[in-house]
């Protein structure tokens, strides 16, 4: 097994990054909290925290090496907002991003740049035991307070090392696996709709499993500032200490590259002390100008 960093270094680099964390979490929820970490206690398989994470919530799962991870668990009652059960586009790009900057601001920096996910958990207590946590594991409170206010409002928990932290879809088709429990037990009730959309659900599948087997390729994926045409004598001239000024404002959002095809639009964000996009539009095709006359 690889070493997943300790617990100890998590707890340490959540305090000294306890600004940055919080304003992710606030812009996340669109909140004004405020977060205190307790002290740390040995995790165990009957630990008090379990009977408080019966509850569903939020799981977010930092993967900083192959077969270990940590979790931070947030309970619906912090309390979290309703959409955070069924989000939209941007909530989700939202959840997504609250997890990779989390995991910059707790992980150390040889670890940065790893595996991140936030998912909907119907159960935190089951898929946190879903998560195996080492016999080292740890778990952190930490208290969140709303503005104005000196008692907590909620907690959440970092917990951590386990050996298999959940990706978002994990979450998400382990719980499938037990609804489906469900239609076993009752399969009586559905044979007669199962018969007739069986051939359809036969081609839906082996359609769904060639697409999988695309997920593992590559992709050349790129930023682009600006772009402008420029006289080739102007080129020949570039020298140290020249100043390019581009047809296009600070505020203008950057275009993202995919094999070099225009794929997304974004604005830059700073993650730790990496560069990173935010994506703000899916799909964008930039509009032609009109011609002189128009029909």
């Amino acid at each position: 097994m690889s070493e997943a960093p300790e617990f100890a270094d998590l707890r340490q680099l959540l305090q000294e990054n306890l600004e940055a964390f919080t304003h992710t979490l606030n812009s996340c929820f669109e909140q004004e909290w405020s977060v205190t970490p307790q002290q740390p206690d040995a995790w165990s398989t009957n630990h008090p925290v379990l009977s408080q994470l019966a509850t569903a919530g939020l799981i977010v799962a930092f993967c900083p090496v192959d077969d270990a991870g940590y979790l931070i668990a947030i309970p619906e009652s912090l309390p979290l907002p309703d959409w955070y059960r069924s989000p939209d586009e941007t909530q989700s790009s939202r959840l997504q991003t609250l997890a990779v900057e989390w995991s910059y601001q707790v992980l150390p920096e040889n670890f940065q740049g790893t595996d991140a996910a936030a998912a909907q958990a119907h159960d935190l207590a089951t898929s946190i035991s879903w998560s195996t946590p080492l016999d080292n594991a740890e778990v952190l409170e930490i208290q969140v307070s709303a503005a104005g206010e000196e008692s907590p409002t909620g907690s959440m928990w970092l917990i951590g090392p386990v050996e298999t932290p959940p990706s978002a879809h994990e979450v998400e088709e382990r719980w499938d696996d037990v609804d489906d429990g469900y239609y076993e037990d009752h399969e009586d009730d559905y044979a007669d709709t199962s018969q007739q959309s069986s051939g359809s659900s036969d081609d839906a599948r082996a359609i769904v499993e060639r697409a999988r087997r695309l997920m593992n390729l590559n992709v050349k994926v790129s930023v682009r500032l600006a772009e402008m045409k420029i006289e080739l004598s102007t080129l020949i001239n570039l020298c140290p200490g020249t100043l390019l000024v581009f047809p296009k404002s600070c505020d203008d959002l950057l275009d993202l590259y995919v094999n070099n095809r225009l794929y997304a639009q974004g604005e830059a964000v700073k993650i730790g002390e990496k560069f990173g996009l935010k994506v703000n539009e899916i799909g964008t095709v930039k509009k032609r100008k009109s011609g002189v006359f128009t029909l």
